[in-house]
């Protein structure tokens, strides 16, 4: 249905608003916890765009299998009425699982709910090892389909979103120039 079905108008779009929106709620949200800031990977936008876009067309909302990613990387997915949302609603939908987050917990422990899903699409976005993001949007006939992939991916079991990471000489590193 349209946007005026709903009594809404449609939703700005736009690949500079994608961009600017998406890549500010995460740098935001990541310099909240003194997380350094994602940088926008046209690659790993077009790799989303290429599935969002198979997504529309089948009409099927599941994860991508991660051989058939361009770049190895993590996903996070939203869907939702055609032309009736905001990328600050999409982002925002991410953001909303903050609230069930056990931050001292390791990857499945993480969640107050007893299920790490309930959590996964916003640790992904604050998991400390990430340094890149793509994103993008396709229309199906009645849905929009919202990709996003980070690179190098995060929600590694056994890990928490906030642990320092490891270089491969073995020292830590805590998320600056890297």
């Amino acid at each position: 249905m349209p946007a005026a079905y709903y009594g809404m108008e449609e939703a700005k779009r736009g690949d500079m608003l994608l961009r600017e929106v998406v890549l500010g709620m995460h740098n935001e949200e990541r310099a909240s916890l003194g997380l350094a800031p994602l940088a926008w990977d046209n690659a790993l936008a077009q790799d989303a765009a290429r599935y969002a876009r198979e997504m529309a067309v089948t009409n099927r909302f599941q994860h991508s299998p991660r051989a058939s990613r361009a770049i190895p990387s993590g996903e996070n997915l939203w869907m939702g009425p055609r032309r009736l949302y905001g990328y600050g609603v999409m982002i925002g939908a991410f953001l909303e699982e903050k609230r069930l987050l056990r931050t001292a917990g390791k990857l499945p422990d993480i969640s107050m709910s007893g299920r790490w899903e309930d959590v996964g699409h916003y640790t992904q976005m604050i998991w400390r090892g990430t340094r890149k993001l793509g994103c993008a949007v396709a229309e199906g006939q009645n849905y929009d389909y919202l990709v996003c992939r980070y690179f190098p991916a995060g929600n590694s079991f056994g890990k928490g979103p906030l642990d320092l990471e490891e270089n491969p000489r073995g020292a830590q590193f805590a998320g600056v120039g890297e």
